[in-house]
């Protein structure tokens, strides 16, 4: 039993206290203080106070676009000409300008800007000059409009800030030479900077408590900052509501007027009432549309847009990123069941969770963004540090790290032992990547705030924290041999190249060359990074560009590596200039010392990876090289493809033997037969755990995506074992144990015969949907009846409404006698199956088609689905049927438990009761209901507990509408 240290456990105490009541497991509260306080309610919560900051922030940005504006109407010189490219730069350094006060007015409450500026000796100069400039407004309104001194007192605090340590490696939020505009001249008045600074510090007329906000929050701040384009409007235009979103008025008057409320409610999400959508459409002139539209302008831009003025858009950067702020909750639940079986055995802190066991874990984000998951790693791996050293009974000290050759942070003797332990993990146990430069530079100030010393340069995690592309990278085993799969961009064609590239690799060479170095542990870290480039250079390669032109021979590749390592080579400059724009990042080379140990890899990797999608509606763009580099690569990109499916299996692959990986994933990937590669990918080399955390569809504000974590241990196999990709199991709080029991016994009974489903409605392509007309009656030509999914009801088919062009249409349209064999409609957007006859009638793929067999006609399966026993084990089953967009799917039809042999009798019960009711297309009485449920809960042999809990679960759940 180790002494108590007495000073330590009051150190421990205060410091618990301080930030927020931080502990080990067994003795955490919860914490955060309020981030606000009024005078006469409840404080409203951080999380409601950061949300709203971020729409102030947004009125800030354009505060300083306009800003801009004034000083230089033509928004500088890197947007001259209408350059997009000028325009992302100009968004940036707007961004970068925002998020450097925002991380002044974190950093001020905190204590760490004390000594950083002559501008207050107390430490918070920016409230100080935002109280100078109010005073300054009040006594002389409008003066500050010709002013320009205070902007430099913000970028000389700053500067400071970077001043006090080294210089690493920057982005551009820490770069002060990123964006020259924001330096030297005057750009921005006093006036604009005061209305920035009350967009940031005042909320509902009282000052924002910047100290009492979490530092995760700074990534939810610049999220909704890169929501935004710059654009140049090219005509007259105004920003409308409610998605501030900017509309060409020139172009909208030059539309006819029906067309121009399409326009809008497709450009701005503006639905007009009757009388202002009249006004709309008579309006004859710029001025007149603008004044009927005046009241839905934006207030976030108010007033017309002049042509060639410079705007903000919202945007596709951010759903296309798929980068969304992770709530505290689900990172504190993530990492804590990551982390704990590296810290505990049996319940108790594990034989390697002393100090210098804690002090030698390696964590890692690959997309780690703005550092929230990182943040909470170190909030809890100095928890158990400090309780560590007290069950030791020593004093925090300063040993030197086992894993990096870096200093230790230098730290006062008396600071508290909870803020040295987290200077010591940050320092010593966090790395992360991101694509993003400025959100790199987020996570280094994140950090840096989390920590609270200020003694601490800005630059103290630079070798830590990396910007680069955590996909698009080599090793050195892999580079030895031309990768000739690198020649295939997809298409028979390319295979062929492939199949002759891979011959005249394996041909003998006449004198064989010595083949490019893999073992370069004693060459300089710059040789081995540009064999690395030069590697991966071959398979991004501009087509036409001379590394494509490398013949695939060993010759040829030998040439080719070695001329890589000198810097006047023309192919070695291009290789170059490749890796520059991918962003490459070798793990190896960034992170040596834990690949270099003797068991190589993380201990741990977390995080949040991007979700994006490369098929479905929600496809996001993709180059052909890196779709090739993937397919080929990444055993994760088949099936389903998605981004967060490739760092699913990056996340693995990165870990040593025993190994912890905790990331946020989409729900879907646990059980979609879409996404099997991912999972065959990752169960290859890790276990999963059981009962893995759902974190339902609403985890994520503006996302309707149900979310999951995934726990796993890496396995220690060599080589990786084959896997089936079977679904992952997700905990089930919402099962009692008959619920359980129920849904274990029916999901072991033989399903229904796979061939009474089947689809066949009309699948529509986007041309074919100009075929189809919304109308009760047949207009030529649209004068074939089709029904969709809302036509269908619970044994009702409602006639249709809509009727199709038949001859105009491109896609496969079925014969009346496919259409006749159909006996059964069955919807496919619902939670449950809902069936009804068919008539024979044609149909779109929002419905799923039902047939009959020698065991079950018609009338029995029309029964058998709209039961409620069987719909409870649906929507029970089958996650997708809970959460999100639910759909009946085929497999899910495919999968319905058929009764036993032994009640096979009773088929004929639900016969005789389904042509009573089926033909009346009625729907289904309260009394056939309970007739129905009896005997469908008969025929599975239900208890009367099953039986009751299958009806508590119906009376709870709506009865589909009447009305579709």
């Amino acid at each position: 039993m180790s002494s108590e240290c007495p000073q330590l456990s009051a150190g421990l105490r205060t410091d618990r206290e301080r930030v927020g009541g931080l502990a080990p497991p067994d003795e955490a509260t919860e914490a955060g203080a309020p981030a606000g306080a009024s005078a006469g309610g409840p404080a409203p919560s951080p999380d409601g106070v950061a949300r709203q900051l971020r729409e102030q922030a947004r009125d800030a940005l354009g505060e300083l676009l306009r800003g801009l504006r004034a000083a230089d109407p033509q928004g500088g010189d890197v947007a001259l000409g209408g350059s997009a490219a000028g325009r992302r730069h100009l968004h940036a350094g707007l961004v970068t300008a925002l998020m450097r006060i925002i991380f002044l007015l974190y950093a001020e409450p905190r204590g760490l800007l004390a000594g950083a500026s002559a501008l207050d000796a107390h430490g918070a100069p920016l409230a100080r000059l935002f109280d100078d400039l109010q005073e300054d407004e009040r006594r002389c309104p409008g003066d500050l409009e010709r002013r320009h001194g205070a902007w430099a007192r913000v970028a000389a605090l700053f500067r400071a800030l970077l001043d006090r340590g080294p210089c690493g490696a920057r982005g551009g939020l820490c770069d002060p030479d990123a964006y020259p505009f924001l330096e030297g001249r005057p750009w921005l008045s006093d006036g604009v900077l005061r209305r920035v600074l009350a967009a940031l510090l005042v909320h509902d007329g009282a000052k924002v408590r910047y100290g009492d906000l979490e530092v995760e929050h700074i990534g939810t701040l610049y999220e909704g900052l890169i929501a935004f384009d710059l654009e140049i409007a090219e005509g007259e235009s105004m920003a409308l509501l409610p998605s501030h979103a900017v509309v060409d008025l020139e172009a909208l008057v030059a539309l006819p007027g029906g067309e121009r409320l399409a326009r809008l409610e497709e450009a701005a999400d503006l639905k007009l009432g009757a009388r202002h959508a009249a006004l709309v459409a008579a309006a004859g002139s710029v001025a007149q549309l603008a004044q009927a539209l005046a009241r839905r302008a934006s207030p976030r831009q108010p007033g017309p847009i002049a042509r060639g003025t410079l705007y903000l858009q919202p945007g596709q950067l951010r759903r296309r990123a798929g980068s969304y702020y992770t709530p505290r909750d689900i990172t504190r639940q993530v990492v804590e069941r990551t982390l704990a079986p590296l810290l505990h055995a049996g319940g108790r802190p594990a034989l390697h969770a002393g100090p210098d066991g804690i002090l030698a874990l390696a964590v890692c984000d690959p997309a780690m963004g703005s550092g929230a998951f990182l943040v909470e790693a170190c909030r809890q791996l100095a928890a158990h540090l400090a309780a560590a050293w007290q069950r030791a009974g020593e004093a925090p000290c300063l040993v030197p790290p086992r894993l990096a050759p870096e200093e230790p942070p230098s730290l006062a003797p008396e600071e508290p032992p909870l803020r040295r332990a987290m200077a010591l993990v940050a320092e010593r146990c966090l790395y992360g990547v991101d694509l993003d430069p400025i959100a790199v530079d987020l996570a280094r100030l994140s950090l840096w705030l989390a920590v609270e010393e200020a003694s601490l340069p800005l630059s103290f995690l630079d070798g830590k924290l990396r910007c680069g592309d955590s996909l698009l990278g080599a090793s050195r085993a892999e580079i030895s041999v031309f990768p000739a799969a690198a020649l295939s961009r997809g298409g028979a064609a390319d295979a062929a190249v492939e199949r002759r590239a891979r011959r005249a690799l394996t041909r003998p060479a006449s004198a064989p060359p010595p083949a490019p170095s893999v073992e370069r542990a004693r060459e300089p870290a710059g040789a081995d990074r540009a064999a690395l480039d030069a590697w991966m250079a071959l398979w991004l390669c501009p087509p036409d560009s001379e590394l494509a032109a490398v013949a695939p021979t060993p010759e040829a590749f030998a040439r080719y590596m070695t001329a890589a390592l000198e810097p006047s080579d023309p192919g070695a400059a291009l290789a170059r200039r490749i890796a520059e724009e991918r962003r490459f990042l070798h793990w190896e080379l960034a992170f040596p010392g834990v690949f270099e140990r003797p068991e190589p890899g993380f201990d741990a990797v977390i995080g949040n990876p991007p979700w994006v999608a490369y098929v479905g509606r929600a496809a996001q763009p993709i180059s052909p090289e890196v779709f090739n580099l993937y397919l080929r690569r990444n055993p994760a990109f088949h099936g389903y493809r998605s981004l967060h499916g490739l760092f699913v299996h990056r996340a693995a692959s990165l870990l040593r033997p025993g190994g912890r990986l905790g990331l946020v994933i989409p729900t879907s990937v646990s059980d979609l037969d879409g996404y099997r590669p991912t999972r065959r990918a990752h169960d290859a080399l890790c276990a999963v755990d059981p009962d893995l955390p759902s974190f339902g569809s609403d985890a994520f504000e503006g996302v309707f995506q149900p979310c999951m974590g995934l726990l796993s241990t890496r396995l220690d196999l060599d080589p990786p074992r084959t896997a089936a990709g079977a679904a992952w199991p997700l905990a089930r709080s919402d099962l009692d144990v008959v619920s359980r029991r129920l849904l274990d016994r029916l999901s072991a009974l033989a399903p229904l015969p796979a061939a009474l489903f089947g689809e066949r409605g009309f699948q529509t392509t986007a041309e074919d949907a100009e075929r189809i007309r919304r109308a009760d009656v047949p207009v030529p030509p649209y004068t074939c009846p089709i029904r969709e999914g809302t036509d269908v009801g619970e044994l009702i088919a409602r006639a249709p409404r809509h009727h199709v062009d038949r001859a105009g249409v491109k896609g496969r349209f079925r014969k009346d006698e496919d259409w006749r064999a159909v006996r059964l409609l069955i919807r496919q957007t619902a939670r449950y199956p809902i069936a009804a006859l068919s008539d024979g009638l044609p149909f779109r793929n929002s419905i799923l088609a039902g047939f009959c067999d020698g065991t079950w006609s018609e009338f029995a399966l029309l029964c058998y689905l709209n039961s409620s026993p069987v719909r409870w084990w649906h929507y029970t089953r089958h996650r997708d049927a809970r959460e999100g967009m639910p759909q009946v799917k085929i497999a899910h039809l495919r999968a319905i438990p058929a009764p036993s042999p032994a009640r096979s009798d009773q088929i004929a019960a639900l016969d005789a009761l389904g042509r009573e009711l089926g033909p009346a297309n009625a729907g289904l009485p309260a009394d056939a209901r309970r007739h129905l449920d009896f005997v469908v809960a008969s025929m599975l042999e239900m208890t009367e507990e099953e039986r009751s809990c299958v009806a508590r679960w119906a009376a709870a759940t709506p009865l589909p509408r009447q009305d579709g």
